[in-house]
């Protein structure tokens, strides 16, 4: 994807109106695409620079989890809280490093960033109006090369971008479309509903899909809890359906800070078996269908005015509030769409959208 096609991508994901916490995976992809690195994570931060959430696309098992928040979090070699204001304060709003050898010998590198590979680091604290939001972490495994003051100015850059998404709470009340992600989770329990088995990636994905935040207040879900109530009530829709029982298996939708979560539950025990002993609850995310199109559309050659028609379309604007909000009039707004149709060897609105979803 040429850098500049980049730029507008992550600009206009950071626009699309949906909160930062759902909006979150995608746009950390976009920047590891924009500034090559291996993983990346959002920090959210109150007034006194303590962490009140964190999402990052190779998040801790929970058990590590739990030893960060009890162990470092407040430890005596890399405090978060005196962390982060230490470069709240510098000069520079964007730093980045390698470690040192004292630091390649402390427990915290040991037991916390050698998990994630997280070598290379660059640290950006993003702001609103001089307030300190959070801080955006990227990092680079041992192997790879240092994060250069090249990079470093790209992320300053962008850094208006991203405090227009992550100060965005979110907004039950929206009636987004949503798409199928690849991102799902299997969660064992038994038939009280606690856990029984799981892996770290799923023990997540139902702590997000149950609307818990990361930060060292909320113990992380681990082997052996009570699982949330929604789990318990799909549980109970199992043993309705009875031994033998042909209805299909209870799902739930759930909505929350994090977006969209699909449950699903179903006996593994034998169909001759009375009361279920183990049960499987599948976690799928749902990712909106705006974030699936402004991806889609990076692998074409739109204008930004078509990228932004497209969006538009997507939520059903008409003609002339697609001219409102481009700025133009309804003439121009209908050359617009036009134009896009022909792009993409579509008819009408709905087969332009399905034709972007394609490419996704």
């Amino acid at each position: 994807m040429k850098r500049s096609v980049q730029l507008a991508h992550i600009r206009q994901l950071c626009c699309l109106g949906i909160s930062g916490q759902s909006l979150m995976p995608a746009l950390l992809k976009a920047l590891r695409e924009f500034v090559d690195a291996d993983s990346a994570g959002f920090f959210w931060v109150d007034a006194k620079g303590d962490m009140t959430n964190l999402y990052a696309d190779r998040m801790l098992p929970p058990g590590l989890m739990k030893l960060y928040f009890e162990r470092h979090y407040d430890g005596p070699e890399f405090p978060f809280r005196h962390s982060f204001l230490q470069r709240a304060s510098a000069p520079e709003a964007v730093t980045s490093g390698s470690p040192t050898p004292a630091l390649l010998r402390t427990t915290y590198y040991n037991e916390i960033l050698r998990h994630l590979d997280a070598h290379h680091t660059m640290y950006a604290v993003i702001r609103d109006q001089g307030d300190a939001l959070g801080q955006l972490s990227l990092y680079r495994t041992r192997n790879a090369p240092a994060f250069t003051a090249a990079e470093r100015t790209s992320i300053r850059d962008i850094t208006r971008y991203v405090a227009h998404a992550v100060n965005r709470p979110p907004d039950l009340s929206r009636k987004d479309q949503f798409v199928d992600t690849d991102d799902e989770g299997l969660v064992i329990v038994d038939a009280r509903g606690n856990i029984v088995r799981a892996t770290a990636a799923s023990l997540n994905f139902l702590a997000m899909a149950t609307r818990r935040e990361f930060n060292p207040r909320t113990t992380p879900l681990l082997v052996g809890d009570a699982t949330p109530e929604i789990v318990v009530r799909l549980i109970d829709r199992v043993r309705q359906i009875g031994v033998g029982g042909v209805a299909p298996a209870p799902r739930e939708h759930v909505d929350g800070p994090w977006g969209r979560f699909l449950l699903s539950a179903y006996t593994l025990d034998d169909e001759s078996t009375a009361e279920p002993a183990q049960l499987g609850i599948h976690i799928r995310r749902k990712q909106p269908m705006l974030v699936k199109l402004a991806e889609a559309m990076g692998s074409l050659e739109l204008s930004p005015q078509q990228r932004e028609v497209a969006l538009l379309l997507a939520q059903g604007k008409s003609n002339q509030e697609i001219g409102a909000a481009l700025n133009v009039s309804n003439n121009t707004a209908s050359y617009h769409i036009k134009q896009l149709f022909l792009r993409l060897d579509a008819h009408d609105r709905a087969e332009a959208v399905s034709r972007l979803l394609e490419h996704s």
